[in-house]
């Protein structure tokens, strides 16, 4: 049993989504890479999501199991809707 929950296949817009909802509900965040290749860390009150974007591969991003009540909660519900529908996706 992982207790980690990764979420990839994620489009660029999910991905910067994410990022932007996050960042409005008070996650501190962390961003850098170049063209092809985009990172991002977000941390609240000792959690941390740690999020990629390859334009080859698409997006993805790993969190704790136990924080997922908590990130859920600060993501739109629109949003988490559509994170769910892409990963059954792919």
């Amino acid at each position: 049993m992982s207790d980690r929950i990764c979420l990839s296949g994620m489009s660029e817009e999910s991905w910067r989504a994410v990022i932007e909802a996050l960042a409005a509900a008070g996650w501190s965040v962390r961003k850098g890479g170049g063209l092809d290749f985009s990172w991002a860390a977000l941390d609240r009150v000792g959690m941390r999501i740690d999020m990629e974007y390859d334009a080859w591969q698409e997006g993805e991003m790993a969190f704790a199991k136990a924080d997922a009540p908590t990130i859920s909660g600060d993501l739109p519900t629109q949003l988490i809707a559509k994170l769910k529908i892409e990963s059954i996706l792919r």
